[in-house]
Formats: C-alpha cells, sequence, structure tokens
C-alpha cells in the first residue's frame, strides 16, 4: 500500500524524519509531500523545501519527496495513496489532525488516516518553534537535519 505523508516542511525536522522513518518501515512506498498554505508566511520556497527534504531521506529507498498542490485529500485520491499518516505530538495535534481525517473521509472515501504518535526528544519539535528559536539566536542543531542547518545559517547571513 502507498502512504502520504503531507506537510509545509518550514523546515523539515527530526520529528519529520522520525515519522517518516517509522511510516517507512509500515509501508510498501511512502511519499512526503510538500503543500503549502496561504494563510502561512514561508522562510524558504517549496523548491528549496524539497531540496532539504530530499537531503534528509535519502537514506530511505521506499521514500520519495515531491511539491504537491491542491487539497490533500483531493491528491491522495487523485493519486493513488491508500493512506495519509500524520504525526501526533499531544491533544493539540489530536483534536487539529482529527478534524482533518473526518472532513478527508468525507472528501475522498476510499483514503484513511493513520495516526503515528511521537515518542521522546520528538514531541517537542516543531517548524514553528524551530524557527522561533533560531530567529532569537538559539541552537536550533539538535532539531533539524544538518542540511537544514546550512540553510538556516544562509538566511542568517542575509
Amino acid at each position: 500500500m502507498n502512504a502520504l505523508i503531507c506537510g509545509s516542511f518550514d523546515p523539515v525536522t527530526l520529528g519529520h524524519i522520525d515519522l517518516i522513518s517509522r511510516t517507512a518501515g509500515l509501508f510498501e512506498n511512502v511519499t512526503v509531500g510538500i503543500f503549502s498554505n496561504d494563510s502561512k508566511k514561508y522562510w524558504f520556497s517549496k523548491e528549496q523545501r524539497l531540496f532539504m527534504l530530499k537531503n534528509s531521506i535519502d537514506i530511505f529507498k521506499n521514500v520519495n519527496a515531491e511539491i504537491c498542490n491542491g487539497l490533500v485529500a483531493d491528491y491522495a485520491a487523485r493519486n493513488g495513496f491508500g493512506v495519509i499518516v500524520k504525526g501526533l505530538r499531544n491533544a493539540v495535534d489530536f483534536d487539529y489532525e482529527m478534524i482533518m481525517a473526518k472532513t478527508n473521509k468525507i472528501l475522498a472515501p476510499s483514503v484513511e488516516t493513520v495516526f503515528l504518535p511521537s515518542y521522546g526528544k520528538f514531541d517537542i519539535i516543531s517548524s514553528s518553534m524551530v524557527k522561533t528559536v533560531f530567529e532569537n539566536g538559539g541552537d536550533v542543531s539538535g532539531f533539524v537535519p544538518e542540511i537544514v542547518m546550512k540553510e538556516l545559517n544562509k538566511l542568517h547571513e542575509k
């Protein structure tokens, strides 16, 4: 079965990589889809996010990444994904993702949503947290892949 992990990945974090790794062990093929939400302000373009993501997941043989457009449910159904995998860090994530899962099920009845809880240090990591800490001079190297740290430092130099 083919699984879709969707998100904005601005930037990709070690929490994302943990979710991708665990999903790769459960499903035959995994696609990590970079989606955008017009209400969000992004630090990186879709192409930059794809570059960082591909460099961070190249060790997984059954995982690929691509830029996606439109609604997640439509994209999943149109491209033959049987499952959307979402990571959950806490109850706030659960409440939000449950609403999204129910909405997606109405929009794409053939697609299921699977939740994977985060563990240990990964349950505090978010892209927003990384950006806030970095923006205020904190060290985020323990939260992001090396390639992301390099790209963040490039932004800081500008």
